[in-house]
């Protein structure tokens, strides 16, 4: 910029026109920059361990997988507001080693909605971090049963009764935490618990006599474009 001016003496407007122009590209520019980092995408995928109160056991006994879509956009400095798309494994089994022996997988399709607030910068000197290395988020999710497989049924043992009268509906409150290990990559882990049952008794037909609530720990892993 220092040497621009001293080519311009004598021809002051024509300079300043340069000047000002060069300026209006940089700015939007750079706010072309902002925009485009305000919203970014990733992929996840992870292990879940559920349990459900009224199945005759107690334990995150039943592991399954996790995997799907985030997108993301940036609220303030620290905050993010993202939404997902993932496919869920929970269910119930009992104790290891214990008799009787069962094991219900539920599919779901989820559709989590969470809040994120951002601490820790990457590069503390700097004004503008790069990135920032812990993640707290709370939500809420809405997940639809797809269908279930159920293994082990010794005389109905477990939740086998209930399967046919499951509720396909699935409303969760959700709290968590991530760890951000580069810019792009992160571990999280977050605890759901359901708001409404996933069955009832005392429905005519039903069969099962326990009311039945699901609660699970997913433990995922991110990559963020």
């Amino acid at each position: 910029m220092y040497n621009l001016i001293p080519s311009f003496r004598g021809h002051w407007l024509p300079g300043f026109l340069f000047l000002f122009v060069y300026l209006a590209v940089c700015t939007d520019t750079m706010q072309a920059q902002r925009r485009e980092q305000r919203f970014r995408a990733g992929l996840i995928v992870g292990v879940t361990a559920s349990q459900i109160d009224g199945d005759q056991s107690a334990g995150y006994h039943k592991v399954g997988l996790q995997g799907g879509l985030r997108a993301m956009a940036s609220l303030r400095e620290k905050q993010d507001l993202s939404i997902e798309m993932l496919f869920t494994q929970r269910g119930c089994r009992n104790q290891p080693k214990f008799f009787p022996e069962f094991s219900t997988t539920l599919n779901y399709v989820e559709v989590p909605v969470q809040w994120h607030y951002k601490d820790w910068a990457a590069n503390q000197d700097s004004d503008e971090p790069d990135y920032y290395r812990v993640h707290f988020n709370v939500g809420l999710s809405y997940a639809r049963l797809i269908n279930y497989q159920n293994r082990f049924d010794f005389n109905g043992s477990g939740i086998t009764a209930a399967l046919p009268d499951l509720n396909a509906n699935s409303f969760c409150f959700l709290i968590g935490a991530s760890l951000y290990l580069t810019q792009h990559v992160a571990v999280s882990f977050r605890y759901h618990r359901a708001f409404n049952r996933l069955y009832n008794p005392g429905k005519p037909g039903t069969n099962y006599a326990n009311s039945l609530n699901e609660h699970f720990l997913a433990f995922q892993t991110m990559y963020i474009f």
